[in-house]
């Protein structure tokens, strides 16, 4: 079984088969009207009223997925193994680094489709919604520029109301949202008539630092590489 798991040959099969496995999802989601919900659910909780008929390939998905990290786990342990010596040893063991990484944006993942969740909601001024935590959210007010008819510069300022009745105040435009307790709010879209108000997209997504220490591994790497050509 060690031998089975630590082969390349086993990496190669279920590269192949989970290629095949998304292939298939690929024609047969727009298929299914069962997906239009995935995109703002975390995918256990979709998996649970999902027909099995629709969803069978994404379950072969996680399984090959999980073989493919334990298949990465023991190939990187066998050669840091063999790499245990040497004056250029991260240098030497780089590849197994990017192997962690993968590792990580997994296990992110993983932990973002138990508890992730992206709701979009309209916010009128003067009016607002309450968070998970209990913390209210207001649209205080949307400034926006409008040139030619299109609106070429947008802002909403938001304030936020605590269980305690204290209040803060932020605001978010496009590529500059606001966090509050984990979760991000995104100014999407303004308008002006008939009354002022703002499309905000509310996202929370548990598994982000974990991709983010995934990430940092894969760069780590190729600055390693710059600094030892």
């Amino acid at each position: 079984m060690y031998s089975i798991l630590k082969s390349i040959r086993t990496t190669n099969f279920l590269l192949m088969l989970l290629m095949c496995l998304l292939i298939y999802g690929a024609v047969a989601m727009p298929l299914s009207p069962s997906f239009e919900s995935l995109a703002s659910t975390a995918l256990f909780d979709w998996l649970k009223t999902a027909p099995l008929a629709a969803s069978w390939w994404l379950y072969g998905s996680m399984v090959v997925v999980f073989l493919l990290v334990i298949n990465t786990v023991v190939c990187s342990m066998e050669s840091v193994l063999k790499k245990r010596k040497g004056r250029q040893w991260l240098l030497t063991i780089s590849p197994q680094v990017i192997h962690a990484g993968f590792c990580f944006i997994m296990l992110a993942h993983l932990v973002s489709s138990y508890g992730s969740f992206h709701k979009h909601a309209v916010l009128y001024e003067g009016y607002g919604v309450t968070l998970a935590s209990g913390v209210e959210v207001y649209l205080k007010k949307i400034n926006s520029r409008v040139e030619s008819g299109h609106v070429t510069d947008m802002e909403a300022e938001i304030f936020y109301k605590y269980p305690d009745g204290s209040i803060s105040q932020d605001a978010i435009s496009p590529n500059n949202p606001s966090f509050m307790d984990g979760t991000g709010l995104y100014l999407k879209k303004v308008t002006l008539k008939p009354v002022p108000a703002a499309l905000v997209l509310f996202s929370y997504d548990p598994g982000a630092p974990w991709a983010l220490v995934g990430g940092v591994c894969a760069l780590s790497v190729g600055h390693l590489h710059a600094c030892n050509p």
